[in-house]
Formats: structure tokens, sequence, C-alpha cells
């Protein structure tokens, strides 16, 4: 969903599209497209583009949440971004909403600890 999410930014979503995006097969796209259709995530247009229902967008919205702060703290942290990037993707559908929700507090408590440590390093 997080692709369709995304490709829908330039435009029509097409099956080929995602397919393009993901590195996969055209039929494999299908396949797990029709899958989303009938868990009401997605509608698929009789001219075969694909929009996200409103459980759809809810649904990729929370998933960019998840992919982002466990990214984006990872990256904090020194990982570099290849490898924040590609473990973010496995970390992602693992992590609960408690822990998203403390990893989100961890990642803003270190930023409340960088930003006072750069300003007592100018006080000095």
């Amino acid at each position: 969903m997080r692709i369709i999410y995304r490709l829908r930014d330039n435009g029509l979503v097409r099956g080929a599209y995602i397919a393009r995006e993901l590195g996969v097969t055209k039929p494999t796209v299908s396949v797990a497209l029709r899958e989303m259709e009938a868990a009401g995530y997605i509608y698929i247009r009789p001219d075969r583009t694909v929009e996200l229902t409103e459980k759809g967008e809810k649904t990729a919205e929370y998933v960019i949440k998840r992919h982002s702060t466990i990214y984006c703290l990872l990256t904090d942290l020194g990982v570099d971004k290849k490898t924040a990037y590609e473990d973010a993707c496995c970390m992602e559908h693992g992590v609960s909403e408690e822990s998203l929700n403390a990893l989100c507090d961890l990642r803003q408590f270190l930023r409340v600890i960088r930003q006072l440590s750069l300003s007592q390093n100018k006080d000095d």
C-alpha cells in the first residue's frame, strides 16, 4: 500500500507501475491487488487503475509512519541510509503500536539530548 500511496502523487496508479517499482512480475502484483481489493484496501477501476479506499488510505498512512519512524531512528543512531531503509522495511511489519510509540518517544528524547548538548558546547 505504501507504493500505491506514493505512486498516486505522480498520477494514475497501474499494476505495471507497481511491478516496476517493486521489481516483481505483473502477475505477482495482480494477485496481490486482487487480495487487497477483496480485503477492502483498494478499488480497481474498469480502466485497471488502482485507488486506495478510505481503509487503504488509513492503513497506508500508518505503514508509512511505522517505516519512517524506524528509518529515522536508525539513521539518527548512525546507521547508513541504505541499511536503515532495508532494516525498517523488515522491522515495520512486526512492530506493535505500543513499541512504535516508544520508539517515537525515544527519537524525541534523543533529539532533545542532542539539542542540549549542542547548546552546552556553544556556551563553552
